[in-house]
């Protein structure tokens, strides 16, 4: 990035104070007039000197922006695994920190609710059986003329009943993540891992009641990828982009690399932010869940007006800078920016390539 700066070297004669007036518009003041949004430095005025110029070029701008972020796990990486009916934990099948599998049994449990499920599914199983086998048989029968037709239509009623019975009972056991096929009266109900991953939280006490809407006893996650979100400034975030690449930063100072997941859709109002989440890779377990860490990105602009942070001021409505007109005479123009970083402003609105601007040395004329 090259700025070329004009330093306005006038001689200004020593024995020539500044002339001191009251500051109003048309008046000098301090070795300036302010006429409106104009700004007029008196010829001789010892301003000439610290003043420093920037003439405005286009340039290619490779710049980045941190921020400060969190880390939690991703949604399909997390699971909550809780008692689906009332019963009492007969048994513990893990431990804190044990790495489970994809419905791998946590615990065990003996519920009247489940057992009465399998009861109903066993008969259901024979019912449909039976239903079956005389379907079959009165079908043979019918061929032969010894049923009636009224006799069979029954029996397939029966049949089709006690299909609809069966598959109902299966759905009710598919509740508590049991195959049918492998169902006996009088089994514990074993409750597994909807995921892969290790337990976090495990708050098991043999004996102990649990209903389908205590606390999860069991917290199972997938962190060998985590989701880390930042809450990024309205101005910034028009520059990314799912799929960008991003840099977190540890506590410790360490980057890990990953890429943009989603950018937010909706803008928090009371911090004119958006959030942006990053998917980050987490081979060594060093991003932990609810840990505060530094995001940054690094975006491109092509063909971008860049400014120092010197040229810029602040007025009650909008920040502004000074723009050469002609001679001394410079104009108060509002703009739009957006912060870089070592102390560059990118302009958004407000300035055009070519134009001279107050770079350094402005804070003399806001007096």
């Amino acid at each position: 990035m090259k700025h070329k700066y004009i330093a306005l070297m006038l001689v200004a004669s020593v024995l020539c104070g500044c002339r001191t007036g009251k500051g109003n518009d048309g008046e000098s003041s301090a070795g300036f007039i302010l006429e409106g949004n104009q700004v007029k430095i008196e010829e001789g005025s010892p301003l000439e000197s610290k003043l420093e110029l920037a003439r405005l070029e286009k340039e290619d701008v490779d710049q980045g922006f941190t921020v400060t972020a969190s880390v939690s796990p991703r949604p399909d990486g997390y699971a909550e695994v809780g008692a689906p009916f009332n019963g009492r934990v007969t048994r513990s099948a893990v431990r804190l920190g044990d790495r489970v599998y994809r419905g791998q049994v946590l615990f065990e449990m003996s519920s009247p609710d489940f057992m009465e499920a399998v009861k109903e599914y066993l008969e259901s199983s024979n019912a449909y059986s039976v239903a079956s086998a005389n379907l079959n048989r009165k079908s043979s029968l019918r061929e032969s003329g010894v049923v009636s037709e009224k006799e069979w239509e029954d029996a397939r009623r029966e049949a089709s009943d006690a299909e609809t019975a069966l598959a109902l009972s299966r759905q009710v056991l598919s509740v508590f993540g049991v195959n049918p096929a492998n169902v006996q009266m009088g089994q514990p109900l074993r409750v597994i891992s909807p995921i892969s991953g290790t337990v976090v939280k495990n708050n098991l006490v043999l004996g102990q009641i649990l209903s389908d809407d205590s606390e999860p006893p069991v917290s199972v996650a997938d962190l060998s990828k985590v989701w880390v979100t930042a809450n990024v400034r309205e101005n910034s975030v028009r520059r990314l982009a799912k799929g960008q690449e991003a840099s977190v930063i540890l506590p410790s100072g360490n980057p890990l690399s990953g890429s943009i997941f989603y950018v937010g859709d909706m803008l928090d109002d009371k911090t004119r932010t958006v959030p942006v989440v990053i998917e980050c890779s987490n081979p060594e377990k060093a991003l932990k869940p609810g840990m505060f860490v530094s995001a940054r990105f690094t975006v491109k602009d092509k063909d971008a007006i860049v400014i120092p942070a010197t040229a810029v001021f602040q007025s009650q409505e909008h920040p502004f800078v000074y723009v050469l007109k002609e001679g001394l005479t410079f104009e108060k123009r509002p703009v739009r920016l957006e912060s870089l970083d070592a102390g560059q402003m990118l302009v958004l609105e407000g300035l055009e390539e070519g134009e001279t601007i107050i770079a350094d040395g402005g804070i003399y004329l806001s007096r």
